[in-house]
């Protein structure tokens, strides 16, 4: 077949199978989504972890503080209460597109239960960014793993994301997000992936139940996490593991000199290796 058109030395991405096509999706994009990861049995059991959790913590917190500061419906610290979301930490389909974006030694820097009550308003209605930095790494420093935990679409309020976004450091202006949103709209036990950096936003639970999700964000190790996990969790989680690794554990800053000079790498905090 003749060709009518070549363009000499231009570089064409190449795309071999599925992941490298979800990668260049993420990085031209800002997102991109890995259909059913969680079965049905799966999601009933989340469900109902997190609703139980959310009652706990609105009984010890208190509706009127956690609407103060903006918390309402934000389950946070999830793995105290039950260590069943732990596994989504590590789940085989999430954590490889981590490694190959952030690295091996990516840690945690949240995982966070969001959940939109029917007709209220949310401090995630706003559009905005995961990861607030006004500029930009020649290296993705973080990156979302969003749990979609019941059905995303118009009436439930699926989030709202603005393709490419990401590659900027200003904040696009009202009319360009108006214009240019997409908004998710898909099954239950599917995982929204993207770029820490993309503008997006929570939409308008017009259904007449809840809308679940969980939000995990990855960063590399030098970045503090949202809460001290090493801390929350020593009694929890074997130090030597891999989990032990992507909480933080081995990425804690040293407290004094004589932690710094341990004679064994595995009795540091800090541990070589972790960037």
């Amino acid at each position: 077949m003749k060709t009518y058109h070549e363009y000499v030395g231009l570089k064409r991405t190449k795309v071999a199978d599925e992941f490298e096509a979800n990668l260049e999706a993420l990085d031209r994009l800002g997102y991109f989504l890995l259909p059913s990861v969680f079965s049905t049995e799966e999601l009933g059991e989340i469900r109902q972890k997190m609703d139980q959790i959310w009652d706990n913590q609105l009984k010890q917190y208190g509706a009127e503080l956690l609407g103060e500061i903006g918390d309402e419906g934000q389950i946070r610290a999830m793995m105290l209460e039950d260590e069943k979301f732990f596994d989504l930490i590590l789940n085989a389909q999430i954590f490889q597109y981590v490694a190959a974006v952030i690295g091996e030694t990516a840690i945690l820097h949240l995982q966070n239960g969001i959940v939109l009550f029917p007709s209220k308003k949310h401090n995630q209605s706003r559009f905005h960014k995961d990861f607030p930095k006004d500029f930009q790494s020649s290296k993705l420093l973080s990156l979302n793993a969003f749990v979609l935990i019941d059905d995303f679409d118009e009436k439930t309020g699926g989030t709202w994301l603005v393709p490419g976004s990401h590659k900027f450091e200003e904040m696009p202006s009202d009319g360009f997000l108006k214009k240019h949103s997409v908004q998710v709209i898909e099954k239950a036990g599917s995982v929204l992936i993207f770029d820490s950096l993309l503008w997006h936003r929570g939409g308008e639970n017009r259904s007449n139940r809840v809308r679940r999700g969980i939000n995990h964000q990855y960063t590399r190790p030098f970045i503090k996490q949202q809460l001290n996990y090493p801390e929350l969790l020593s009694d929890k989680v074997d130090p030597e593991s891999k989990l032990a690794q992507v909480l933080g554990f081995w990425s804690v800053p040293p407290k004094s000199l004589s932690e710094f000079r341990a004679s064994d790498p595995k009795l540091r905090t800090y541990r070589p290796g972790q960037g």
